[in-house]
């Protein structure tokens, strides 16, 4: 009998880790009594984790007002502990999974494209419904589909074969996932978010945000849920899911309007429109973070 797919994931040595940095910010995160220094000098310690953080602290995304963040303790004084930690989680991410094609048949681009277009879409509706998320709405969004990665890099052709599937059948690749591979990226980037001691938040919205119900997080779970959705109503999405749905009929948008959530706010016809350039957001976001980093001011 074939060996169960997550199984031989759980057990591939070759799966990569974070960065020990990247660890220790978010253990120190945890902690009641965490300084600013405290922070400043773990990320320190990896100058080229640094210099992006910093890099990403400067761009428009992050920036608050004219003056130049030249300095992490600086950077933390002026966006605050939580968003310095979201953009080092990010970043560390981003580094370790890739944001390029390896070349060949890939989805690589097509799926970094998805989830930055997703945590930019989740900014937008967390400010109209006034969530005040602080940052997790972007790193949710951001990391929402990490187990397709691990499909990618691992099971290759499986992978393209269940893309395929989906897009012949017009379903959901979960659903193609399931009968290609027995298991699902929600699954698998539920194990990865665990095993990496990521935010219980983003294992969450990983093995959720198709069933936001069953979430332990079910605001921020819902939120990503349904920036996914408009996510691939904009084109930005790297399955056959179906974009066509009616955003008052999700289970996302009930449980955040029994939550207490204006949700009236969100008209799709109108959100469509706001989010009309969110393809270059998108370029312009992969495009910080792919470069290679520059040192100067990341010490200090």
């Amino acid at each position: 009998m074939e060996r169960p797919i997550l199984e031989i994931i759980k057990n591939i040595e070759e799966i990569p880790t974070l960065p020990m940095v990247a660890m220790e910010v978010m253990t120190l995160s945890k902690s009641p009594d965490v300084s600013i220094k405290a922070i400043s000098e773990c990320i320190h310690r990896d100058p080229p984790l640094a210099a992006k953080v910093l890099k990403l602290a400067n761009s428009a995304f992050y920036r608050r007002g004219t003056q130049e963040i030249d300095t992490l303790h600086r950077a933390i004084l002026m966006m605050g502990l939580n968003e310095i930690i979201n953009i080092t989680t990010s970043v560390s991410v981003l580094s370790v999974l890739g944001t390029r094609d390896k070349g060949g048949e890939s989805l690589r681009i097509k799926f970094w494209d998805h989830c930055v277009a997703t945590g930019l879409i989740a900014r937008h509706v967390d400010k109209k419904i006034r969530m005040k998320a602080q940052g997790r709405e972007f790193v949710g969004g951001l990391l929402h589909d990490i187990g397709k990665i691990i499909f990618d890099e691992f099971f290759h052709e499986k992978f393209m074969e269940a893309h395929a599937l989906s897009i012949q059948r017009k379903c959901s690749m979960f659903e193609a996932e399931k009968e290609v591979l027995g298991t699902t990226h929600m699954e698998v980037g539920h194990f990865i978010a665990q095993k990496w001691g990521l935010p219980p938040y983003i294992a969450d919205i990983n093995l959720y945000h198709h069933q936001p119900g069953n979430a332990k997080f079910k605001d921020i779970t819902s939120l990503i849920s349904i920036a996914n959705l408009l996510a691939k109503a904009k084109e930005l999405s790297c399955g056959g899911d179906s974009v066509s749905f009616v955003l008052k009929d999700q289970e996302a948008w009930h449980i955040l309007r029994k939550m207490g959530y204006s949700m009236d706010v969100l008209d799709i016809e109108r959100i469509t429109f706001e989010i009309e350039d969110i393809g270059e957001e998108v370029k312009t976001y992969l495009s910080a973070v792919s470069e290679e980093p520059v040192a100067e001011g990341a010490n200090g």
